[in-house]
């Protein structure tokens, strides 16, 4: 599908395909470990490609206390694309806690 998304000049006709694409893939993000880490490998690739497909879910990328270091590493690469000016404050309040 993001191959195809090339073909649509129309900003207008892409806002839905992203809007219905987050879901699913921010949902593999409650499974496993290992089940997150392929998923955020992969979303790290959609995003590098389409970042507004994720561009208002940053917040799914916060680090947990509890998340393998390896899942940790995918999650704050996605959340440097994802930063922009608008949602900097926002980044900042969900990185203060992960320190250490």
């Amino acid at each position: 599908m993001i191959r195809y998304m090339d073909l649509i000049t129309s900003q207008e006709a892409l806002k839905p395909l992203y809007k219905k694409m987050a879901p699913p893939l921010v949902t593999l993000l409650s499974s496993e470990p290992e089940i997150q880490y392929v998923a955020l490998r992969n979303i790290n690739l959609i995003v590098q490609k389409r970042a507004k497909i994720l561009e208002h879910e940053i917040k799914v990328f916060f680090c947990k206390y509890n998340d393998p270091i390896y899942v940790k590493m995918e999650k704050l690469e996605i959340m440097i694309k994802l930063t922009q000016e608008r949602n900097i404050d926002q980044v900042r309040r969900g990185t203060a806690g992960t320190r250490g």
